[in-house]
């Protein structure tokens, strides 16, 4: 009996869930609700961390807040309490951090407005947009009921906005919720008002769309991962940078679109808690340059659209039974930079489209460390390749009960012929069979676990855009594409002894693909002679940070037995 085994690998959400380092706990945090009264108790802390400093460290490096009197310049120091009005730093020790999605996080400052047993909410103090509304620069404050202010969100829901002040009138004080003391908010329709009735003046308010929020005891255990740095801050320190950052832009009615990505403000107060060391050491990080990237996207006036004529000329690139279709990411695309990087420098399948029209699609040139083993004289093995980050269904499309899908390129070995792509798909149990038989080796197939599902309408924009272009002649990729998924002893064949290819070399000579080989001509001829590279680019870091937590690559591979 032929036994097939499989290293197991998720291909599940990829976006949604970090992978952080379980890092021993260095202390205990702890959730506090917010006291009232007449003294604020955060004084009397800062006082007394202060005092500890200075008497316990007198020669070590402490943040220049705990050295003024709170009175002073104001106080900011590393709190294990989560309170309302705490500060929250983005932390920088995860193995897995915000390079590769929701870069906004990364080296952000948040206040949390509200801290209890059912919700904490909180806002990003320190992503200033270009953008405006009703005169005021608005800030990017999180994620959740942004209502589609910011380019490239998807705008479920009603927007929420949130004014932060520091207004001690009674007026002010009727329409607010105080955050700490000192800092209150109110909504923008309380801003409008108190401006009307002359109690305020716009430049009393700082205005913030969206906001960050987290299930009960959910932030408690990502500061214990140490995705987070916590600090216990006055009015007089955030009111400072709230300001600093506001005036160092040009406004936004100015006509200079220009958004500022918050990492000097997180420098400072990283600093102010002691934490110069972990600044130096992070600068200029792949996460850095990735905010930057998110920045110039999402924190920018949208420019307008002239896609009616582009999307006529694509309607004709992905024709009505597009089944066989190979397509290639285009060459300047920035399209998957941010998301999805596994789609940089790919190569894809068009398996099939449904009835409602969606596409879906396989990525070919992504092998990963896990394989497939024969048992079998030799125990032959073959790396499976990440198709995508949709789960294949049992079932349908010849996929195995393990998600995964069997390809091969003879057509005497039968199945179902893939349109003219010359590659035919065929279930797990008739490609084992051909292999016992000796009708095939392990070698033939090429293993795909997941896919890629697009709309048919979004295909259309991905390829007006030249985010995807069509490749002609692919089938002259075949033996390279084929040679990804060769193992041994845990590596791939094409890099003997060293790590599994990154794919790009195929997607590469896809790109100086241009006719069709004429009748009679082989599959590898017309190949064109190989070129340099292209320089690496910032995307193609994130594509090897991708390779690296996701599929395995620069790991040592075991399997079962």
């Amino acid at each position: 009996m032929l036994l097939v085994l499989a290293v197991s690998l998720s291909f599940g959400s990829l976006h949604r869930t970090a992978r952080l380092r379980n890092l021993p706990t260095r202390r205990k945090w702890y959730m506090c609700d917010i006291q009232t009264g007449e003294e604020d108790w955060r004084d009397v802390r800062a006082r007394l961390v202060a005092q500890e400093r200075l008497e316990s460290q007198p020669n070590t490096q402490v943040g220049d807040s705990a050295r003024e009197s709170p009175s002073e310049k104001g106080f900011m120091y590393e709190s294990p309490l989560i309170e309302q009005g705490s500060v929250i730093l983005g932390g920088t020790q995860q193995e897995f951090g915000f390079a590769l999605r929701q870069q906004y996080f990364h080296k952000s400052v948040m206040l949390l407005l509200q801290h209890d047993d059912s919700f904490t909410k909180g806002i990003i103090l320190n992503r200033p947009s270009a953008l405006e509304l009703n005169g005021w620069r608005v800030w990017f404050g999180g994620d959740v009921a942004e209502g589609g202010t910011f380019h490239g969100f998807e705008g479920k829901g009603p927007r929420e906005i949130v004014c932060l002040h520091s207004l001690q009138t009674k007026a002010a004080s009727r329409l607010s919720m105080p955050v700490i003391r000192g800092v209150s908010h109110t909504t923008l329709e309380g801003a409008l008002e108190l401006v009307k009735k002359g109690e305020a003046c716009k430049t009393d308010f700082w205005l913030f769309v969206g906001y960050a929020g987290w299930a009960p005891k959910q932030l408690q255990s990502e500061c214990e991962r140490d995705s987070w740095y916590l600090a216990s801050a006055d009015s007089a320190v955030l009111l400072r940078e709230l300001l600093r950052q506001g005036t160092e832009l040009p406004p936004p009615s100015a006509g200079e679109a220009i958004a500022g990505d918050g990492l000097q403000t997180w420098e400072r107060l990283m600093r102010s808690i002691g934490k110069s060391d972990e600044v130096e050491r992070t600068r200029q990080s792949l996460e850095d340059r990735m905010l930057k990237e998110w920045v110039a996207l999402h924190l920018l006036p949208r420019q307008p659209s002239s896609r009616s004529a582009a999307d006529t000329a694509s309607s004709s690139l992905l024709p009505q039974k597009p089944t066989g279709l190979v397509l290639r990411s285009g060459r300047n695309t920035t399209e998957f930079l941010l998301d999805e990087q596994y789609l940089h420098k790919a190569l894809l399948l068009l398996l099939h489209e449904t009835n409602q029209g969606v596409c879906i699609c396989v990525v070919l040139n992504r092998p990963t460390a896990n394989a497939v083993q024969l048992n079998l004289p030799g125990r032959p093995r073959r790396h499976i390749l990440f198709g995508g980050d949709a789960r294949l269904r049992a079932g349908g499309l010849d996929v195995d009960s393990n998600g995964l899908l069997w390809l091969h390129r003879k057509p005497e070995l039968g199945g179902t012929a893939i349109g003219d792509s010359q590659i035919w798909r065929v279930s797990s149990t008739k490609a084992a069979t051909s292999i016992k038989e000796g009708e095939a080796h392990l070698a033939d197939f090429l293993i795909v676990g997941g896919a890629v599902a697009w709309e048919r309408e979004v295909m259309l924009r991905l390829l007006a855009d030249s985010d995807l272009e069509p490749v002609p002649g692919a089938q002259r990729l075949w033996n390279q594409v084929w040679a990804l998924a060769d193992a041994a002893d845990g590596t791939a064949a094409d890099i003997p002894g060293s790590k599994l290819s990154d794919g790009t070399i195929p997607w590469w000579v896809a790109t100086q693909l241009v006719d069709k080989p004429n009748d009679g001509e082989s599959e590898q001829s017309q190949l064109p002679s190989m070129q340099a590279l292209p320089p690496s680019g910032l995307a193609d870091e994130a594509l090897q940070e991708w390779l690296k937590f996701f599929a395995g690559h620069g790991r040592s591979v075991s399997h079962e037995s």
